[in-house]
């Protein structure tokens, strides 16, 4: 039996969201059904060696800032010379469509544009690029598809868009007492620090500023604390010149892009969430999976309010009053237990996953 032929991406240097969930979703197709090549704007993407190790495919095309012409001239060629059956782009806006835009032209059967993101991010060229490919993007995709109903209204406006929860490994996600110990002693934080925590890029629409002052009126109250910061990002300078003009610097730590936030969740005892938008919030999905209590901005959609351990609060909240509200919900680390039954229940499971984007994969053909 032929399999069916998929293009997808756009994978790069770095090991973002969207990259990685792009690559978990291609880990666990049916091999023996689909055939899987990555587009990637880098010779040596982060992921390459992971997609080759699973027999998937990478072609390569030249940067679109540097080399536009180039850049489109190897999107026709790949999609034309491809046989492709479905091309998947993953997307934080509409900037950039070139990718379904090529595929549609090629006659590929099947192009899908997969929103993983409510707002805007990027420079001013970027923002007016979005705007202007809106209207396109809506029209070219013969499948629209999002993380959450609020990213498919960013993306598509009132388009048809089916929604697939963004599933995780949740035996990977599990709280781990040991990682705890681990990940404590390995930032030379004793067992009984409080520490707040955070994972993601380290840019304007994650909220860094709010992160650290919150932590900081957290840390007047409860000295034996800590903050722990996964992430990297063009504002990482900034945030820790932030962390020192606060005089928190010494309980702060900056510890980069992290490939295993997993022991980082089961270190935290709480964590932060203050984003300006969020297409879905993954982070709180595997941080409810870890059992851990999680604080996050209202402008989560519905599917990221996963019970209670989920707090919402606005913006515009007195940062002293939610660091007391942090506090007075600490809960005890022997008490904690992982959420794998409400996630499954809600569909954030890898097998639901899995058997979502191989029937959409295959409706085509089937046809």
């Amino acid at each position: 039996m032929r399999k069916v032929k998929i293009v997808t991406g756009v994978i790069g240097k770095g090991k973002g969201g969207m990259s990685r969930f792009a690559v978990d979703l291609f880990k666990r197709l049916d091999p023996e059904r689909f055939d899987v090549t990555f587009l990637s704007n880098d010779p040596h993407p982060f992921f390459g060696e992971e997609i080759l190790q699973n027999s998937g495919h990478i072609a390569y095309i030249a940067s679109r800032e540097r080399h536009p012409l180039r850049h489109s001239a190897d999107l026709r060629r790949i999609m034309r010379e491809g046989n492709f059956d479905v091309c998947h782009i993953h997307l934080s806006t509409a900037s950039n469509i070139a990718p379904l835009i090529a595929a549609k032209k090629a006659g590929v059967p099947l192009v899908i544009g997969h929103a993983h993101a409510s707002g805007l991010s990027g420079g001013k060229a970027a923002a007016l690029l979005h705007r202007l490919n809106l209207p396109r993007l809506r029209k070219v995709c013969d499948l629209r598809l999002a993380c959450s109903k609020l990213a498919g209204r960013f993306l598509f406006g009132e388009a048809p868009v089916t929604v697939v929860p963004n599933a995780i490994d949740l035996e990977r996600f599990s709280y781990s007492p040991e990682a705890r110990a681990q990940v404590r002693a390995e930032l030379e934080l004793d067992g009984g620090t409080f520490i707040l925590g955070h994972v993601g890029r380290i840019a304007a629409e994650k909220n860094p500023r709010f992160l650290l002052e919150t932590f900081a009126a957290l840390h007047k109250i409860e000295p034996h604390s800590a903050f722990v910061y996964a992430g990297d990002g063009p504002l990482r300078a900034e945030a820790e010149d932030c962390a020192g003009q606060l005089g928190i610097a010494d309980a702060v730590r900056f510890v980069g892009q992290v490939s295993d936030p997993e022991r980082y969740l089961s270190a935290f005892d709480a964590f932060l969430l203050p984003s300006k938008f969020e297409g879905l919030g993954f982070v709180i999905i595997e941080s409810v999976c870890s059992g851990l209590r999680c604080y996050a901005s209202d402008v989560i959609p519905e599917e990221a309010r996963v019970g209670e351990l989920v707090e919402t609060f606005p913006l515009s909240v007195s940062k002293d009053a939610l660091a007391r509200r942090i506090l007075e919900q600490r809960d005890d680390p022997a008490q904690r237990r992982s959420q794998k039954e409400l996630l499954i229940a809600r569909g954030y499971d890898a097998a639901s996953q899995k058997k979502q984007i191989e029937a959409l994969y295959t409706s085509k053909s089937e046809q």
